[in-house]
């Protein structure tokens, strides 16, 4: 219930901000020696750093979740292109995760980037580097 509560607080001054323009997806040069990308999957439903490096496809107007492990101690994920948008969900008992809901708002493209350091950094036994997570979300009509 809380969880809900805190999205549509979330969601609506996002609603209140939308507009007319329209933008073109990203394009990406390609190079002749280069192979094309594979497709696509359907994204599931809850994405983590286990998927780091995918290509996922969502609909317009469809959701998703990001999840990533309290075993890192992860940056605010950033999102490259104006397809998705994130909101954060706040939990009041920690799960073992930080989560953000993956809104596809337009067709086009969006790369959300995240870097993690090691939570036992520091510690004795611990030679965990910089984990970096990166996952494509192609977001269709």
């Amino acid at each position: 219930m809380i969880r809900v509560a805190v999205l549509a607080l979330v969601l609506l001054p996002l609603a209140a901000c939308g507009g007319d323009e329209a933008s073109s997806p990203s394009e990406e040069p390609s190079a002749s020696t280069s192979e094309p990308a594979p497709p696509p999957r359907q994204s599931p439903q809850v994405l983590t750093e286990a998927d780091s490096g995918a290509r996922v496809a969502l609909p317009t107007g469809g959701e998703t979740s990001l999840r990533l492990s309290s075993e890192w101690i992860w940056d605010e994920p950033l999102v490259d292109g104006n397809a998705v948008q994130l909101a954060v969900v706040n939990y009041i008992q920690d799960p073992g995760f930080s989560e953000w809901i993956v809104m596809a708002v337009e067709p086009g493209e969006a790369t959300i980037t995240s870097s993690g350091t090691a939570a036992c950094a520091g510690q004795d036994g611990c030679a965990v580097g910089p984990q970096d997570f990166q996952v494509k979300i192609i977001v269709e009509q």
